[in-house]
């Protein structure tokens, strides 16, 4: 078993935080404009929808980001959310959102760690970590889950999205191709080459950009084994868009219609949740239980 050194954790974090600070903007555009980007976040919504029930006194929003999906869980909470980032400027970024809308002003915003979670143990009824959370925390991913364990009370809830090796190799084959990148690959195979991809985590669109920080992808059944080891028990997960994560032209064609999004959608769902096809979209939604 690999272990970290408190060194090297701090440097990491230190590091994605400084990266994130820089491009709040980005990351804000990450689920708006083209209709594949806009089916991914409307999946993220309505897995929230699902399973957020609307009576937790405090929900813990783990890396809210510039808060794309803050308002569902300040709607979904009937006392205290606190939203807790790496990033300073995300959180900013966050709250100026947030004040435009009365109804949002009750939020807590703290700038911390979820692998050292300022909140007491079992306070927490319920926790989002979307953004690929657990994944940036790479071999500190099992004590991020531990230490939200801690903080999750009994029967609490935890939704969190979870980066797969199978979606990160078929979005650089599909990205390669239409950027015609395959002859810039086999001239710089360093780069590019999928083994390294998959096993230090370089992002496949940029790996120049952003191989800067470790990252670990899981498959939905080692998701699973260490929600068991932090005290969770999975009770519903679903891959991110199967069907069109990244076939632009079926996603632009059924945004046109109302109805045939909708069908879409409802489609997404059902093959998303097929044993199988776990790790084939953009990445998987989990939902688990504290025991």
């Amino acid at each position: 078993m690999v272990r970290r050194t408190a060194d090297a954790s701090h440097r990491r974090r230190r590091h994605i935080r400084r990266v994130f600070d820089a491009q709040v903007r980005e990351e804000w555009r990450r689920y708006a404009g083209e209709p594949p980007r806009i089916l991914r976040r409307t999946l993220r919504e309505r897995f929230l929808r699902r399973h957020l029930r609307g009576s937790s006194q405090t929900v813990l929003e783990l890396g809210p980001g510039p808060g794309r999906f803050t308002p569902i869980l300040r709607r979904a909470t009937r006392g205290r959310l606190v939203a807790l980032d790496l990033s300073l400027e995300a959180l900013r970024s966050a709250r100026r959102r947030a004040r435009r809308r009365p109804r949002l002003s009750r939020i807590d915003w703290v700038q911390g760690a979820g692998e050292c979670l300022p909140l007491r143990a079992r306070s927490i009824d319920e926790v989002v970590a979307f953004g690929n959370v657990v994944s940036f925390a790479a071999l500190d991913g099992p004590v991020l889950l531990k230490e939200l364990g801690r903080v999750v009370k009994p029967r609490g809830l935890l939704l969190a999205d979870f980066a797969s090796p199978a979606a990160a190799t078929q979005e650089f084959l599909y990205v390669a191709a239409r950027r015609r990148l395959l002859g810039r690959i086999l001239r710089h195979p360093d780069h590019y080459f999928l083994d390294r991809v998959l096993t230090t985590g370089l992002q496949p669109l940029a790996p120049d950009r952003l191989a800067r920080w470790e990252f670990r992808f899981y498959t939905a059944a080692e998701a699973e084994k260490e929600l068991a080891r932090a005290g969770f028990r999975m009770i519903d997960v679903m891959s991110v868009a199967p069907i069109a994560a990244h076939q632009d032209r079926v996603a632009a064609i059924a945004r046109r219609e109302e109805r045939t999004w909708e069908t879409l959608l409802r489609i997404e769902e059902r093959v998303g949740r097929r044993p199988g096809v776990f790790e084939m979209g953009d990445g998987f939604l989990i939902a688990a239980v504290r025991k």
